[in-house]
């Protein structure tokens, strides 16, 4: 010996472990927006000349993408770029003023930051995950984050971070049934959320349901220490 590493030992030390990705739904996972959503959707369609809509309108938005929002409100191709515009340019101001995260958060991501890679998947704009970020101050724990890009579903992205990064498992955080289906088609493991806009029933097909943020950590370390 001549204190240098076998081949075995340098196999160990070369070849780093395969991540964990775990990506987190926004609204209504990470953020309580339930008021900012409502107080947007109200101002947007307002500017845009549909009155005032109802609360209970504005809130089952809060959820679907942009191109669902608009098939319902039957914006087409000749209004879809000022309403894009609107929904960044109010999403991002009312961040700065009524935008929190749910309580529990911060320490959510603190107990999964040097376990796994972290990441934020929203149909909001990316400019308002962005604010999000910054206003919550959540950027040391975030890697990757995107905004709603039209024709690229969260399984698709979910799919396209996981051949990037070489990750051994995925697992997807959300709150509504939308979000469980994605993870499907992504072949993630589902965690869903009460806390947010979803119900228990609309969520019962996820692998895990869970009541807190704490509940959502001490799942997403079992399916990473699983595995």
């Amino acid at each position: 010996m001549h204190g240098g590493l076998t081949a075995h030992q340098a196999m160990h030390v070369m070849v780093k472990p395969r991540p964990v990705l775990i990506v987190f739904d926004l609204d209504g996972t990470i953020a309580d927006s339930r008021e900012l959503a409502r107080l947007s959707y109200k101002r947007i369609f307002a500017q845009m000349g549909y009155g005032e809509i109802s609360d209970a309108l504005a809130d089952s938005f809060n959820g679907p993408d942009a191109d669902e929002v608009c098939r319902v409100m039957g914006i087409g191709p000749e209004r879809r770029a000022l309403y894009d515009a609107l929904v960044d340019q109010t999403d991002v101001e009312l961040v700065h003023t009524v935008g929190r995260m749910f309580p529990g958060t911060a320490n959510l991501l603190e107990a999964l930051a040097s376990e796994a890679v972290l990441a934020i998947l929203t149909n909001g704009s990316n400019r308002y995950c962005e604010a999000c970020i910054e206003v919550f101050g959540i950027g040391r724990y975030i890697h990757l984050h995107s905004g709603f890009v039209s024709g690229v579903s969260k399984a698709q992205r979910m799919t396209m971070w996981a051949q990037q990064l070489d990750a051994r498992r995925v697992i997807a955080v959300g709150d509504r049934c939308s979000d469980v289906r994605n993870a499907r088609e992504a072949g993630a493991f589902a965690v869903a959320v009460t806390y947010g806009m979803g119900t228990r029933e609309e969520l019962d097909g996820a692998d895990a349901l869970c009541d807190t943020p704490a509940e959502v950590a001490k799942a997403c370390l079992r399916v990473i220490r699983e595995g």
